[in-house]
């Protein structure tokens, strides 16, 4: 990914949280490796990149502003640390349940 992004291009990665989703984590086949905030910073750095940022992030787009949505992201992290494990359904019908439910690693930097 260094290689190929242009110089001062952002590179951008979502990737579940290890943390809140190990339990179901390998039920993806596409999940290879698990990362943390921790590990993603750690990641980047050593792959040279500038700037780096790592936060816990929720996947639904009705969170990604400020006032209310930060207010709906609060809430939806709390139900997360309540509904967690396997009282959790494993098979989401409702996608807005399942993307409140499944945190995610947002991570970025600089080349």
């Amino acid at each position: 990914m260094h290689r190929v992004l242009k110089p001062g291009g952002t590179i951008c990665l979502m990737v579940p949280d290890w943390q809140t989703q190990y339990k179901i984590f390998y039920e993806d086949p596409t999940h290879i490796h698990p990362y943390t905030v921790k590990s993603m910073d750690r990641l980047l750095n050593m792959m040279d990149f500038k700037e780096v940022h790592s936060e816990k992030f929720v996947q639904l787009p009705s969170t990604w502003n400020g006032g209310i949505s930060a207010f709906m992201s609060s809430i939806l992290r709390f139900l997360h640390g309540v509904i967690r494990g396997d009282s959790v359904p494993r098979v989401y019908k409702n996608k807005f349940v399942r993307f409140s439910l499944e945190l995610m690693v947002l991570a970025d930097g600089k080349k």
